[in-house]
């Protein structure tokens, strides 16, 4: 496993260019929006992946 490839829902937030709560937000609100497989909770933490990070820039129009 590639931990470099990990991000905390923050930080996956932050990379699309969205508030910090964004990718926590969209977890609770819409699940189904979220790439199956390329997230996980982790305790109290949400870890995805760096390929969901760029299936939801993708989803979201391609913003950079």
């Amino acid at each position: 496993m590639d931990l470099d490839q990990l991000y905390t829902a923050k930080e996956a937030s932050l990379m699309l260019g969205k508030e910090a709560s964004y990718i926590r937000t969209l977890n609770n609100k819409t699940p189904k929006k979220l790439p199956a497989g390329e997230y996980r909770k982790i305790g109290r933490e949400l870890i995805i992946t760096k390929d969901g990070i760029e299936k939801i820039r993708e989803s979201l129009g391609g913003l950079k």
